[in-house]
Parts: C-alpha cells; sequence; structure tokens
C-alpha cells in the first residue's frame, strides 16, 4: 500500500489498525506466558480422585468450589525446626489438614467467597466413625476429606488444592517475605515466633509459618506482662485469612500478574503443591485471566457458628460442634446461591424517555449478550434508573446493574413476569467493555435504600425492534407492573470491604 493511501486513513480506520496490531502482540505475549505457566503447572503434582466425588463443572464460564487444604507434613523442613519437635510421620505420606477452606470463584461477577473449616469439628466421616473433621484426611486421603464436606455441609468440590509447610515457606520467600505489623512484641513457644518489638516485620518462609501456626501460645507483651491473645482455632483462622491478604497483596506488588513471575512462584511451590488430576493449566490460567484485576480485600469471608463438646464429666475436650442453621445463608453463598448470571441467560424489556438513548443503548446491551426483548419509549423521563425485576430474578437484575452508569435501583415486583430496565434522566451510559464490580454494585444499590416505581406516564409507547433475528417484535410488560409501590429489594452485600486485616499497620504508618 503507498504511503500517500496510509496517511488518507480516517481516524477511526487508524483506530483499527492499532487496536489490531494491539491485539496481535498482546496475542503473543499471552501464548508465550500460556506456554511457560504450562511448563510450571506440568511439575506440581496429582492426586487421582474419583468422579462421583469430585464434581467438574459444566461450562468454563460456572463458578467453582476449590477445597484448600494445609497438610502438617513437615517433609523437607529442617529436622531441627521446633515444628518436628514430638512429631511421627505417616507412612503412607499422608497428614492431618492443618488448615482447611473452601474457596467460592464466580468468573463472570469476579466475585470470592472463603469458607474455613475449624480444624477440630467433630463430625460424622463417612465410613469411619465421629471424629475431627482434619483427621478425615489422614483417615482415607483428600477423598475422604470432600466426602466428609459434602456430607456434613451438602456443598460439592470441584477441585482440590493441597500444600504443606515447605510449599507454603518457598512460596513465601519467592515474593520476598511478607510484612507484617504488629502492635505489641509477640512470641509463640511451641512454634518458635519470637517478635522482639512492635512494628513492621518482613517475615520470610519460616517465620510466617511461625506466625500463621500458632493456636494455643499465641502471645503479646502488653502492659509489661506477656498476655495469651490466640488461644483458640478461630483466632488462628482469622490471622491466617488475614495473612492470606498480605500475601496477595504482597504477590501483586512484586508482579504476580506477570507470566514469568507467575512461573517462578509455580515453580517454587511445585514439590510441596498437589492438584487434582482435572485441574487443568487451561482452567487455572481462565481463573487467572478472570481475577486479573481483583482486589484481595474484597474477599467475602465467612465463619462458621460452633459449639465447644467435652466428654460428660468435663475433663476432655471433643471438638466443636455446628450450631445447626446458624449458617444456612453462608453455606447456600457455596451452593451457588450468589453467583451472579450470564447476560446470556438474562431477558428484559428497555425503557427511556429518549429514543436515541434508548436504540443505542439498546444495541450496547445487546452488544454484551443480554437478549433485550423491547424497547419502549415513555412519556417523560423519570429522575433515576430502577430495574424493576420479578420475584426471584435478583441476580439477574444485579448482573442488569453492573454494566449501568450510575447504578440504578432495584425493586422487586410481585406482579412482574420479566424484569424491565427504565433509564433514568441521570442515565449515562453502557459499560460494555469493563463492568462496574459486584461489591461495588452491592454497596451502591444498599446506598439507594427503597424506591418506588416511577409513574411513566400511562401505558409505554412501543418502539419496534429485531430480536435475534426473529423479525420485529413489540413484547412487553403489562403496565400494572409498572405502576405499583413495591417493597425493598433483598440484597446481599458483602461485609468485608471494611474488615480491618490483622498486621496492616495503623493509619499514617507503613510497612514493607
Amino acid at each position: 500500500m503507498p504511503d500517500n493511501e496510509l496517511l488518507r486513513r480516517t481516524w477511526p480506520q487508524r483506530l483499527v489498525l492499532l487496536s489490531s496490531m494491539a491485539v496481535i502482540v498482546a496475542a503473543l505475549v499471552a501464548a508465550w506466558g500460556v506456554r511457560t505457566v504450562f511448563q510450571g503447572v506440568a511439575q506440581i503434582g496429582r492426586v487421582e480422585i474419583s468422579g462421583e466425588v469430585l464434581i467438574n463443572p459444566t461450562s468454563a464460564v460456572q463458578p467453582v468450589n476449590f477445597l484448600l487444604v494445609g497438610t502438617d507434613s513437615t517433609d523437607g523442613l529442617d529436622p531441627n525446626d521446633p515444628i518436628n519437635i514430638g512429631r511421627i510421620e505417616d507412612p503412607r505420606g499422608r497428614g492431618l489438614a492443618d488448615t482447611i477452606a473452601i474457596l467460592r470463584l464466580d468468573p463472570v461477577s469476579q466475585q470470592a467467597w472463603v469458607l474455613p473449616i475449624p480444624r477440630d469439628l467433630y463430625v460424622p466421616i463417612p465410613g469411619s466413625t465421629n471424629y475431627r473433621i482434619n483427621a478425615a484426611l489422614l483417615i482415607g486421603g483428600p477423598e475422604k476429606l470432600i466426602e466428609t464436606i459434602k456430607s456434613v455441609f451438602d456443598i460439592e468440590i470441584n477441585h482440590y488444592v493441597q500444600v504443606d509447610f515447605k510449599g507454603f515457606q518457598e512460596v513465601v520467600d519467592q515474593i520476598g517475605g511478607v510484612p507484617v505489623w504488629f502492635p505489641n512484641p509477640t512470641k509463640s513457644v511451641a512454634t518458635g515466633l519470637n517478635i522482639q518489638s512492635a512494628g513492621c516485620w518482613v517475615l520470610d518462609g519460616v517465620d510466617a509459618l511461625r506466625y500463621v501456626r500458632p493456636r494455643k501460645d499465641y502471645q503479646e507483651f502488653i502492659d509489661g506482662k506477656w498476655v495469651t491473645t490466640g488461644s483458640r482455632d478461630f483466632e488462628r483462622i482469622q490471622r491466617q485469612q488475614d495473612f492470606l491478604v498480605l500475601a496477595l497483596d504482597r504477590a501483586i506488588q512484586r508482579g504476580a500478574r506477570n507470566p514469568q513471575t507467575m512461573l517462578k512462584l509455580i515453580n517454587a511451590g511445585a514439590k510441596s503443591v498437589v492438584l487434582d488430576e482435572r485441574l487443568t493449566p487451561n482452567e487455572l490460567l481462565k481463573f487467572a485471566d478472570s481475577f486479573s484485576s481483583f482486589n484481595p480485600d474484597n474477599i467475602t469471608r465467612y465463619a462458621l457458628t460452633v459449639t465447644t463438646r467435652f466428654s460428660d464429666d468435663g475433663s476432655t475436650y471433643i471438638g466443636e460442634i455446628l450450631v445447626d442453621g446458624a449458617d444456612s445463608d453462608a453455606l447456600e453463598v457455596f451452593r451457588g446461591a450468589s453467583d451472579a448470571e450470564k447476560p446470556s441467560d438474562i431477558t428484559f424489556d428497555l425503557y427511556s424517555a429518549d429514543t436515541s438513548v434508548l436504540t443505542g443503548d439498546s444495541a450496547a446491551l445487546t452488544g454484551v449478550g443480554f437478549d433485550v426483548a423491547s424497547e419502549q419509549q415513555i412519556d417523560s423521563p423519570v429522575p433515576h434508573s430502577v430495574v424493576v425485576y420479578p420475584p426471584g430474578q435478583v441476580a439477574a437484575a444485579q448482573t442488569i446493574a453492573r454494566y449501568l452508569l450510575p447504578v440504578p435501583a432495584l425493586v422487586e415486583d410481585p406482579t412482574a413476569t420479566r424484569t424491565a430496565v427504565i433509564l433514568g434522566a441521570d442515565h449515562e451510559q453502557v459499560l460494555f467493555l469493563f463492568p462496574r464490580d459486584t461489591a461495588e454494585t452491592l454497596a451502591e444499590i444498599a446506598r439507594l435504600g427503597v424506591v418506588d416505581i416511577p409513574d411513566l406516564g400511562g401505558s409505554p409507547t412501543f418502539v419496534t425492534t429485531t430480536v435475534s433475528g426473529a423479525g420485529p417484535t413489540t413484547r412487553g410488560i403489562d403496565s400494572a407492573s409498572v405502576s405499583t409501590t413495591l417493597a425493598p429489594t433483598t440484597t446481599l452485600v458483602p461485609t468485608t470491604t471494611t474488615i480491618s486485616i490483622m498486621g496492616r499497620p495503623p493509619e499514617g504508618q507503613s510497612c514493607g
């Protein structure tokens, strides 16, 4: 092509060329990253788990539950490490589950939830007897632990990830240690933790393990004396969860979103990490891509409600017992109650007083993947956008809200048969490429609070549109379903955005 022809290209044409070049370069970089990460994942140990126990996801965008297990195996550690004192290794290579958690990831909403399970939870172990849940791994390996969790909580597990003490240490060392703020001198004789002064300490792999493991003798020097401040498994769970956030922060700072850095992290833990054989490199990369901009602070964290059980004479600790019904809402999250719906599964009618906005935003929403059943012009604009949804469709309404700027109010209409999206006078645009974070959207919906369905000024004018190649249509909702005052909607708003993370410095201080 002659140079003068290239110079005569319009700016839109030039942008298309530049964008195409960028896509090609990104594809080449991604291909290199995929190859290197594949090589790293190939080194990780695998465990075969029956398909009757481990349920495969049915689609590439389906939310999945990972069972994360930290074992008490000391394989590879210094024999003189305090952790090894009095410890006998199982000849089968199994260990107790020192840390157990279920992590749920939703690629569509980019939400993450975590449910720690106390290691001393006293439960029926299938095919065995009632015992503490951490023993299920020792009794029958990963399959038995997964069976136990499914039996007790009615939660399906899709993938299994296991790491031992050595792997934990190596990953922490690979990211250059994790900065932790200590408000007081802190120690644990059992693990060897010895923080001699208050302030910021960058914990290497050895000290990080000493920090997250204490259960009965985590002590702080307060007002001139040593005080035990972490004597139960729940305090340790909280400390471990907070350390996970700090470690993710550190990993991101050190470039964990870069394929080369990710490969180093994978290689660091390869010898001490075990994955189920069906957790493929493709799936790992899918989640890495989906959560590439995820903020670790937005992990929604839950805690089980339990009560302590002793022997009848009160002399022997038996374990922790679940309180019936206390955690039903939290458990429903891990059964799928809070999963975001895919735009392609959501149908709604679109309303606006502005025909150009109506047709333009209808095209944009259709481009995202939504099924816009009809475009309907109303007599006069409403002040603020509103999504009106039938009972049971709150997840769909929340998904729609992620794509509208500003966030619309949400109201449930018990008489509605289909969702209606009413664009208000304040409506600015459809977030076509980058939908808003779900946690941010839910927080804004909660701030907007209860609203009435706006008066649309009589029967809306139907604007003819084409739906999925089926020809013109004027389908719409009944006018009665957009003219009543509605009850407030119930939304699940994450409570983690204001959680204080143990180990983060106080305001005005820096750490690491």
